[in-house]
């Protein structure tokens, strides 16, 4: 039913313009009513895509501000992966409630799993996303920062653009919802990718 409602609008506003440019067919102004009925729709469109290159431009893609050397370890919700192929000593996830950690260590050439031990990373790597389906622009940032401080060393950034008015109108129709219709270009889309060198760029062991 949602694409039958969306087919509904999409042919209801195609008939109201069709009339209001028959309406001014003898009109100088004929042209001009339609031009607005095509920006109508699809201004604001072309203005977000605009202006999502922008911001694409100025925030998106990875940044290094400070690189860190001689790491053994850090906190990561990877697993032991950093362990096994990254060849760090340690990595540490976050356990129920914050307070301790469960890590993975190398020890006498193999990996040990350990529940419930203090932390012991200064650095940890994050995942942080800014925005909702209702705004405009959602923003997917991979974090590196020092513990305790909260400094951040490093941002991986990948900014999505939610569409223009009708685009969102026409996606609440749809069985699934909304979505993004556009991204940055200058970033890499694969979250893993972005994960990986965002931390093999910032924390070198």
């Amino acid at each position: 039913m949602g694409g039958l409602a969306a087919l509904f609008f999409i042919g209801l506003y195609i008939s109201v313009a069709y009339w209001a440019f028959k309406r001014f067919e003898r009109s100088s102004l004929r042209w001009l009513v339609l031009a607005v009925a095509v920006l109508i729709p699809s201004g604001d469109a072309v203005v977000g895509r605009l202006y999502l290159k922008h911001l694409c431009a100025q925030e998106g893609g990875l940044k290094v501000y400070r690189v860190v050397k001689h790491v053994d370890g850090f906190m990561d919700d990877y697993g032991d992966y950093w362990v096994k192929e990254g060849k760090y000593n340690f990595s540490e996830q976050l356990s129920v409630g914050g307070k301790s950690v469960m890590r993975y260590s190398r020890q006498n050439g193999k990996i040990v799993r350990e529940d419930n031990v203090l932390p012991m990373s200064r650095y940890g790597v994050g995942l942080k996303n800014i925005g909702s389906v209702r705004d405009r622009y959602l923003r997917n940032v991979f974090l590196v920062q020092s513990i305790p401080n909260g400094g951040i060393l490093a941002t991986d950034t990948q900014i999505a653009f939610n569409g223009g008015w009708a685009e969102r109108f026409i996606a609440l129709f749809s069985d699934s919802g909304g979505g993004t219709v556009a991204w940055c270009t200058n970033t890499e889309l694969d979250p893993v990718v972005r994960h990986r060198r965002i931390v093999t760029s910032t924390l070198k062991h």
